[in-house]
Order: structure tokens, then C-alpha cells, then sequence
């Protein structure tokens, strides 16, 4: 899925939102948006939440 359908996906769901959270914090976004079926890189995902925030 691209990052705007990812996006729109953990807004509606706070236990994404948590888990989004934790990864950023831990620098595993990379990993959590693969492993949740996102195709977008972590700088391409982080650039769609920077011009939709």
C-alpha cells in the first residue's frame, strides 16, 4: 500500500498510531512499514506526513 493509504490507515487507528509511535522512536520505521504492508521508504512515508499534518 503507498504511504498516503498507510497514512490514512494509522490516523483511523490508535494502536497504529502507538505502534508508528514506538517505532520512530526506536528508528525501526523502515521495518514497521514493511511489516505492516506499506511500500513507501521511510523518508518517502515521513515526507507524505510532513505535507498532510
Amino acid at each position: 500500500m503507498s504511504a498516503e493509504e498507510f497514512y490514512n490507515k494509522v490516523k483511523a487507528d490508535a494502536g497504529l498510531q502507538a505502534a508508528l509511535e514506538k517505532a520512530t522512536d526506536s528508528g525501526t520505521v523502515a521495518d514497521f512499514l514493511s511489516a505492516n504492508g506499506c511500500s513507501a521508504s521511510a523518508e518517502e512515508f515521513a515526507a507524505y506526513v510532513a505535507d498532510h499534518s
